[in-house]
């Protein structure tokens, strides 16, 4: 998972899943759903449902190689693919597909005994550690053989970035820690003396004689009357910081040797445990909510595709994921009837980035859709390496089933690309909705998130509705539909990307996509129906 760039006080707007905590001045529950001649720039949900009524749907199986997914969710329990060749268990392989009990997919962040993975560090600080032995006590690459030096100067690339990740998160996290104890004490004094319940003008009316008291006033009435405040998020920030500090970047934190399997055999495959909604399956839960929460059944929310099947594959710790478990991932999905995998992860390096592409090669080979989050660093990806991509490295032509997602808002003006999210004329295919996505999330619960990792999941929802209808429909045919079909908007002007969210440049919105479109479910159908339909 990339990181996201941020100042100080941007987490009263944003936390570690781009948690949405700010006050709505309108209703997002499910705008998403919206077709944009409802006021709302989403997909046409129910408009395709309408027009596709007389025809008879088939499931659709859909892939989420995520963080894991709270099965016994009640909004998704129901759309839980199923494993029928594989009696639960029993600790035997019924299916002989090499995976024992796979009855809802498969972690590979576990083993055989039950242990997984949760905190990972990222690809630069395994980098790090990788080549440290070797180079940390050389000084110039003069002193390393020719054949060497590719190796030590991505060394000395990682090792810059470790040590300045590590300052600057080392210092945001003591201002952020510094304030959070000064607001709970704050919190705790007005508790006692205004109730648990107080409300801005309790703060505002309320009149200390302490000096502390005075002080945790005047802190309060600044924030209670601040609509982007949230402890919750502030709360949640500071661990991401402290993650950041203990796990992301420490090289010292050694991620992977739980697993007992042999990294660097890329061709390892059966290895890991059933156990899909294992620790840190919030972010996973999130992404199959949007795809296929059970729809109009009164509870939580509707998912996009009504006849889906969810399969679970856990390959995405808390930090980045492993490209060998990557690889396996997809070889797993296609290997068991997925038709669509949905990918809501990536990072900025990518060692074993061969396995990889051996991976969506045979997804490709075998009429498979694959569906990725572009990244949230508001960064153009046709400049900044961003991993995975569909660009074999041993071929001139990437790979045709795949479509890279960027993330839009709900209003149709210069607000409406998300802020954070990555972009690409060449490289980025089409536009989703990622801002302010409201969906599921483990124990029942649901709240909104933002991210090109809610945008894939819209894309890859309206991908298994359209299928769903159209079984027939080749991979190819699929994406080209949904590319063809997303709605344009070629005059409108847009704040571009940009990690300095006060200073953001003016560009058109066709400049930050192939396709110059954000994806409709609606027109998607319109046009299946106009060329498919029998």
């Amino acid at each position: 998972m990339k990181k996201f760039k941020s100042a100080f006080f941007s987490v009263f707007a944003l936390t570690f899943l781009f948690i949405s905590s700010f006050a709505q001045d309108v209703d997002l529950h499910g705008w998403h759903h919206k077709d944009p001649s409802e006021g709302m720039v989403g997909v046409g949900t129910e408009q395709a449902y309408q027009l596709l009524k007389d025809r008879k749907p088939k499931k659709v199986i859909v892939a989420i190689l995520d963080s894991g997914v709270d099965t016994d969710h009640e909004d998704l329990k129901d759309n839980i693919w199923v494993n029928e060749d594989e009696i639960p268990g029993n600790g035997i392989d019924d299916d002989n597909n090499g995976y024992v009990d796979d009855i809802n997919g498969w972690n590979f962040l576990g083993n055989a005994s039950g242990t997984n993975i949760d905190a990972a560090n990222l690809e630069v600080t395994r980098l790090y550690r990788k080549y440290a032995p070797q180079f940390a006590e050389v000084e110039s690459k003069k002193d390393v053989a020719k054949e060497d030096r590719a190796n030590y100067e991505l060394f000395k690339e990682v090792e810059a970035k470790i040590l300045e990740e590590l300052n600057s998160s080392a210092q945001e996290f003591a201002q952020i820690d510094g304030f959070l104890k000064v607001y709970n004490a704050a919190d705790s004094v007005a508790k006692l003396e205004l109730g648990e319940n107080y409300s801005s003008e309790d703060v505002m009316s309320w009149a200390p004689e302490s000096e502390d008291g005075k002080l945790y006033q005047s802190i309060l009435a600044g924030l209670t009357q601040d609509q982007s405040f949230s402890k919750e998020a502030l709360v949640k920030y500071h661990e991401y910081l402290q993650e950041k500090l203990e796990y992301h970047y420490n090289p010292r934190f050694v991620d992977r040797a739980v697993l007992g399997d042999d990294y660097e055999n890329t061709a390892e495959k059966y290895y890991g445990n059933p156990d899909v909604a294992a620790p840190h399956n919030d972010h996973g839960t999130h992404v199959a909510g949007i795809v296929g929460a059970v729809r109009n059944n009164d509870i939580g929310m509707n998912g996009i595709c009504a006849n889906v099947e969810l399969m679970v594959v856990r390959t995405v710790p808390n930090g980045d994921e492993f490209d060998k478990d990557v690889a396996n991932a997809i070889r797993y999905a296609v290997d068991n009837g997925a038709k669509i995998i949905n990918m809501s992860f990536g990072k900025a390096y990518s060692p074993q980035k061969e396995a990889v592409y051996a991976a969506i090669k045979h997804a490709e080979a075998n009429d498979v859709l694959l569906v990725h989050g572009a990244g949230n660093d508001a960064d153009n990806i046709d400049k900044v390496e961003n991993y995975p991509n569909p660009f074999y490295v041993d071929s001139k032509k990437p790979c045709a089933t795949w479509l890279s997602v960027g993330a839009n808002a709900h209003s149709g003006d210069e607000n409406l690309v998300g802020s954070f999210s990555n972009y690409g004329r060449k490289n980025l295919d089409i536009f989703a909705p990622g801002v302010q996505i409201y969906s599921a999330k483990p124990d029942d619960t649901y709240e909104f998130a933002d991210g090109t990792s809610m945008a894939a999941p819209v894309v890859s929802g309206v991908a298994a509705l359209i299928k769903s209808y159209f079984p027939e429909l080749t991979a190819l045919q699929l994406r080209d539909l949904l590319i063809e079909s997303s709605n344009k908007y070629p005059k409108l002007s847009v704040k571009a990307p940009t990690s300095d969210y006060g200073n953001s440049k003016t560009t058109k919105f066709q400049k930050l996509s192939n396709s110059a479109g954000v994806v409709s479910a609606v027109n998607a159908a319109k046009l299946a129906l106009t060329k498919y339909a029998q």
